[in-house]
């Protein structure tokens, strides 16, 4: 196989599914801190996840275009919300829809844009 390939669809391809792991995890299974609530410690945790994610796909992408930023904005947002979804479903166990959370990923990957394009304007 294409090394290339390798290097830069494996780390995205295993962070999003590191993502859904977590997130389809039943809700008993997590750590329940409440001083964690108080700092909104899930919607950091969120945001971290998915700017992680849009930078390991925008990898993907030989030239950083804005084509490839939308594509991989696009592929965030939609797993993010595909991910609420099937939380509010009775699929999971103690989990449930979210509209903060998909803030959060989306929050997460804007700023990923923001830095990107402050990299790109010092050049």
């Amino acid at each position: 196989m294409n090394k290339k390939i390798l290097y830069n669809y494996v780390p995205a391809i295993f962070w999003s599914a590191l993502i859904f792991f977590l997130c389809f995890l039943p809700g008993s299974a997590l750590p329940k801190e409440d001083w964690l609530d108080k700092i909104y410690f899930d919607k950091i945790v969120h945001a971290v996840l998915y700017f992680v994610l849009f930078f390991l796909i925008l990898r993907i992408f030989t030239i950083k275009t804005s084509a490839a930023i939308l594509t991989a904005t696009a592929l965030c947002i939609a797993q993010g919300i595909f991910i609420e979804l099937v939380q509010g479903s009775t699929w999971i166990q103690h989990r449930s829809f979210d509209v903060w959370d998909i803030a959060a990923n989306v929050f997460g990957v804007f700023i990923g844009i923001f830095l990107l394009l402050q990299k790109h304007k010092t050049i």
